[in-house]
């Protein structure tokens, strides 16, 4: 049980720190948000964890095709998840 979980926080490839957020996690803040996009910061900010691990997880998911992003400005970014999601 106890491998499991390791394996569940951790990188994909089992490498480096826990996790401070997981993938199901940032997905399920997108639940709380009242538009239909929202930032990292923002996620972030609901999930009281760093802007780079919200990041992280978001760059997983759109790899897998669970989230997109659209780049609005010269910094900014917003995001929502998919229709499969």
């Amino acid at each position: 049980m106890f491998e499991g979980w390791i394996q569940y926080y951790m990188a994909k490839d089992g490498i480096g720190r826990p996790r401070d957020v997981t993938c199901e996690d940032v997905l399920t803040a997108f639940d709380d948000v009242e538009k239909p996009v929202a930032t990292g910061k923002l996620l972030a900010e609901m999930l009281d964890v760093s802007k780079q691990s919200v990041l992280r997880r978001l760059q997983e998911l759109e790899e897998e095709g669970r989230v997109e992003r659209w780049k609005v400005g010269s910094r900014a970014v917003v995001w929502w998840p998919t229709e499969e999601s």
